[in-house]
């Protein structure tokens, strides 16, 4: 009997989702200095605004302190200008409607732009929409509200950079290790009778391309600190290992060595805890492990020693990981390419902005600026997940979280300290942003008793209801707009596509002409395909029906990797311009083939039929199954079947 529950609650527990406790204590530390001491100085509704600013903490948690600080003062100083622009709107319906439907497209693109960690564009259309529908006021008094929500977002920004005094290094170290577990639950499934292991390489590819981009988000011109160069060394060693895991799926043929995943296991445990592994499987180059091109038949690791020496971070020049570091300004720029999705996602949020400010000034309604909010967040976070489903989940927390703050009316009544809200918030912040639900849930109380806080009129029942009323109708305007404005344009994926492919055509070009890798070839070719890969990660979660388009596109992303990944793991060899000439050819038509239409299409496997023949490298047979692999994942959206053979021909 013991037992039994004892294994129900470690299922219980597995079940519930992790908790950030420390983030959880950082944020209501602030939220309540902030509300407590601004309240104590000026009053409750000033106290109120410095608490709206706080909301800055809902970003950039998982990126590295680097890129951290300086992303999130521009989103500081964003959230500041969006609270005054709106609150100088107030009182003219086509002044809000104009503003808020800017701050939203523009918050929408810059955060989409910047990969910043978070709710979206959701947190600034909520303070902006906040400022325009309250009654209008004096420049002056302007000016005071949104100075108190500059207190509250630079509290929260100091928040969330006090941990760089602890561990500088801790979300680097939480995405590599994050990495090697995803990459060691890889390597255990491959080999194993009826196994499928396309989700479990899905999911490692993912894990290793956000370390990538964690790492590479941290670069600066100075050298990087020793850590950084210990974590980038082991990603290097990473990749040798997910490589010959790959060939060893690929190809059908027997298991990697046992011992490998839970040596990665164990390295992933030591990351994490701020060491560095001591013992490392051995991946291809390296003593008792075979070439990128070889079998799996690699070494197992050693054991465990602390004599070991660490890994040594190579200095030699190298092509630049996944993704290459870019300036702000480049990225932004970068959002209006071709090969964006961020355009489209940020003209749909300011339609449904636009139109539900209209409708909440023309209603009869309490509390308007909830109809723009909920459109917005019909339309914001939940990653990965598609706006019908956020609008779900958005919906049943709305509805918990109301009953909730009624059931607490009925035995509290909350005065002008309200300490409760910190809880609340503190506790919201602690779950991951795959709980949307229950985030919704915690963040409707503290919603509605700063609200109440400021308007204390109606009541924290009427308020409630019409909360529940409001956003719902702001999440079926932010649905009807989804419908309108469907998801990412074909013409955008197609793009990005075709820029992968053609990028990595020079890359290997250079490769093969010198026998070494061309550092800023290589790294165009990276950059290409991190933009893919936001491609991929967009369009799922932009769909109001499921598409298979991001399935499609997963073979070709898969294939262009894998051959950027030959070039950066590939000894020396000898120059071979011929074959230099071919492969760079060979991949401009099909670069040119994937600007016709999605892979697996009738037209692009119409275009394909004019290519030339798959090249076969004479001296790496290896590289001609993964141009292959990309002419077919191009032409039937899929990968050849383990094993197969190539063509005799080459073709």
């Amino acid at each position: 009997m013991i037992t039994a529950v004892t294994r129900a609650a470690r299922r219980w527990r597995t079940a519930l989702p992790a908790l950030d406790r420390w983030r959880a204590v950082r944020s209501t530390l602030a939220f309540g200095a902030c509300l407590t001491v601004v309240t104590a100085v000026a009053g409750i509704h000033y106290g109120v605004f410095a608490a709206i600013g706080c909301y800055v903490d809902a970003y950039g948690t998982r990126d590295p302190f680097p890129r951290r600080g300086p992303v999130l003062a521009l989103l500081c100083a964003g959230l500041v200008l969006a609270f005054a622009a709106g609150s100088l709107a107030a009182g003219d319906v086509w002044a809000m409607t104009a503003v808020l439907a800017v701050v939203a497209a523009a918050a929408t693109l810059f955060v989409h732009t910047l990969r910043l960690s978070g709710p979206g564009s959701y947190f600034v259309v909520l303070v902006s929409a906040l400022a325009a529908f309250l009654p209008p006021v004096s420049l002056t008094e302007t000016a005071a509200r949104a100075g108190f929500v500059a207190v509250g977002a630079s509290v929260s920004w100091l928040s969330a950079m006090s941990g760089r005094l602890v561990r500088p290094y801790a979300p680097e170290e939480r995405s590599v290790s994050a990495a090697l577990r995803s990459v060691a639950a890889f390597t255990a499934g491959v080999g194993q009778p009826r196994g499928d292991t396309s989700a479990a390489q899905r999911s490692a590819c993912t894990a290793v391309h956000a370390a990538w981009a964690a790492l590479d988000d941290t670069r600066g011109r100075a050298a990087p600190a020793l850590r950084r160069q210990e974590l980038d060394a082991l990603m290097v060693r990473l990749e040798t290992v997910l490589d010959a895991v790959q060939n060893a799926a690929e190809r059908g043929g027997p298991p990697v060595p046992a011992a490998w995943a839970p040596g990665l296991r164990e390295a992933a445990a030591e990351v994490r805890a701020g060491r560095t592994p001591g013992s490392w499987p051995a991946g291809p180059g390296e003593e008792g492990a075979p070439s990128p091109g070889g079998t799996a038949a690699c070494s197992p690791p050693s054991p465990p020693s602390s004599s070991r020496p660490r890994p040594r971070p190579s200095h030699a020049p190298r092509p630049a990981p996944l993704p290459p570091r870019r300036s702000i300004g480049a990225e932004l720029r970068q959002a209006l390419s071709s090969t964006s999705p961020a355009p489209t996602i940020a003209l749909r949020v300011g339609l449904a902005v636009a139109v539900a400010t209209v409708l909440g000034w023309a209603l009869p309604l309490l509390h308007p600026a909830w109809v723009a909010v909920g459109a917005a967040a019909s339309l914001q976070g939940g990653p990965g997940r598609q706006p019908s489903q956020r609008a779900g989940a958005r919906f049943v927390g709305t509805v918990a979280g109301v009953a909730v703050t009624v059931l607490l009316a009925q035995v509290y009544q909350p005065g002008e300290w309200a300490t409760v809200i910190m809880v609340f918030h503190g506790v919201s912040r602690a779950l991951p942003p795959s709980a949307l639900l229950l985030r919704t849930l915690l963040n409707t109380p503290v919603a509605l008793l700063l609200v109440n806080a400021v308007f204390p009129g109606p009541g924290l029942g009427p308020l409630a209801a019409y909360r529940l009323l409001d956003l719902t109708l702001g999440m079926c305007l932010g649905m009807a707009a989804a419908l309108l404005v469907r998801g990412v344009p074909r013409r955008r994926v197609c793009a990005a596509v075709s820029a992968a492919v053609g990028a990595t055509g020079p890359a290997l070009a250079i490769r093969l002409r010198t026998g070494t890798p061309h550092a800023a070839s290589g790294g165009t070719a990276w950059r290409r395909t991190g933009d893919l890969w936001t491609m991929h990660a967009s369009v799922p979660a932009e769909e109001i029906r499921s598409t298979d388009t991001a399935d499609r596109l997963w073979p070709a992303l898969l294939a262009v990797r894998r051959l950027l990944a030959w070039n950066l793991l590939a000894g020396p060899a000898a120059p071979a311009p011929a074959d230099g000439a071919r492969v760079g050819g060979f991949l401009h038509a099909l670069a040119e083939a994937a600007r016709t239409d999605l892979p697996g299409s009738a037209r692009i496997g119409s275009a394909l039929s004019h290519s030339p023949r798959t090249p076969f490298p004479a001296h790496d047979p290896d590289l001609h199954r993964r141009l292959t692999a990309l002419r077919s994942a191009l032409e039937h959206a899929a990968l050849p079947s383990p094993g197969t053979k190539p063509p005799a021909d080459g073709g």
